[in-house]
């Protein structure tokens, strides 16, 4: 399976219009697209984030992207997402610069949800999923190159959660909370809409280090990437984070029921052994198969000496996005509070207030003992 790895450093349509030219022949996306209706680009639109910020698809990309499947005679194109938390989605559309792309490109931006969903059972996952996302007969899915406070890396696999629309993916954080569950359900959903996808590509000219997906720092990683395997192409861009790909559950899991081993991976010589210098990750999982496998009593001291919880700073705007998006509802907003107030007895860890935060006002603070294994 191939995986293919281009340096770009910055946006340049130019550049970015040859890259996809030839990434269309590479991929023989002419005949994988012969008689399809209509093609649907799946971008990564977390939230309302000006494209600088390296949280979402580049706008540039995607309007190279339209532009090469024009030019090779693909005229139905529709742009599809559904942001995190409560954000509306003609505001993200419009702030991430997707909206101005469409009006100039003539292309449809859809409304995930608007349209009604469909109940999937998968895997023993009853997975919701936007009906205009099953009904598509081609999909490409755009990921962004980003560090994950909770699954540790996003990429081609977790990107397809936006095919749920809008709340109900705060649902899956409240039903699976243990990041391995989360993984599994992200895999399975990844499964049903496998046969769809054409291309997988991943926006890493700028991507995010750190506390990502949103409240990270962005950095020049200056690379695209792309392959018709999900499972593969995060393989690959994980290991060049720094990290252990198979730790990482969206990965294993994805390879395991792809049959895919990593000797069946290919990329360019130049490539081999790759890391990225210095990359920040994020607060991974507590959830590890050592910690799993200890006596409970071991588990309870561990814990107690370990510990992590999002909290508040002083970039809160009391916006009530954290409040809406809360999965298990224990945030509150208290009259004449400078901040929302959170119970930490009924928390999950699930991070959607870090995560869906426009304004970075959620960090994550840890005992002594986690700041010393999350470094």
């Amino acid at each position: 399976m191939k995986v293919h790895i281009d340096k770009i450093e910055n946006y340049d349509s130019e550049k970015l219009e040859e890259y996809f030219s030839d990434l269309f022949e590479r991929e023989q996306l002419g005949d994988k697209l012969r008689g399809k209706k209509y093609v649907l680009l799946k971008p990564n639109l977390l939230g309302g984030h000006q494209p600088e910020k390296g949280v979402t698809t580049h706008p540039v990309v995607m309007r190279s992207l339209i532009r090469v499947l024009r030019s090779k005679g693909i005229k139905d194109i529709r742009i599809g997402d559904s942001p995190g938390g409560t954000a509306r989605i003609e505001t993200v559309y419009k702030i991430t610069g997707m909206k101005e792309i469409a009006a100039t490109e003539g292309v449809e931006l859809l409304n995930f949800g608007k349209s009604g969903v469909k109940s999937i059972m998968r895997d023993g996952f009853d997975l919701l999923i936007d009906s205009q996302v099953l009904q598509a007969p081609a999909i490409i899915n755009l990921a962004k190159y980003k560090t994950h406070s909770l699954t540790m890396f996003t990429g081609a696999v977790k990107n397809l959660f936006g095919t749920i629309p809008g709340l109900k993916k705060s649902d899956y954080h409240r039903l699976y909370p243990d990041p391995e569950r989360f993984a599994a359900m992200l895999v399975a959903l990844y499964q049903q809409l496998s046969p769809q996808i054409l291309l997988n590509v991943i926006d890493g000219i700028w991507g995010m280090e750190g506390e990502g997906p949103s409240s990270g720092k962005p950095r020049q990683f200056g690379l695209m990437f792309a392959s018709e395997s999900a499972s593969a192409i995060d393989f690959v861009a994980a290991g060049m984070m720094g990290f252990n790909s198979e730790d990482i559950p969206t990965v294993r899991y994805s390879m395991e029921k792809d049959n895919l081993l990593s000797d069946d991976i290919e990329i360019e010589q130049q490539w081999d052994n790759f890391v990225f210098p210095r990359v920040k990750r994020g607060r991974g999982s507590l959830y590890s198969s050592f910690i799993n496998k200890v006596p409970k009593f071991v588990q309870r001291l561990f814990y107690r000496l370990y510990d992590y919880h999002p909290a508040f700073n002083n970039k809160c705007r009391l916006c009530r996005i954290c409040v809406e998006s809360c999965p298990v509802q224990v945030i509150t907003i208290k009259e004449g509070a400078p901040t929302p107030e959170i119970d930490y007895s009924g928390c999950i860890k699930c991070m959607c207030c870090h995560e869906f935060c426009p304004y970075g006002a959620v960090y994550i603070k840890k005992t002594l003992l986690a700041k010393i294994l999350l470094r």
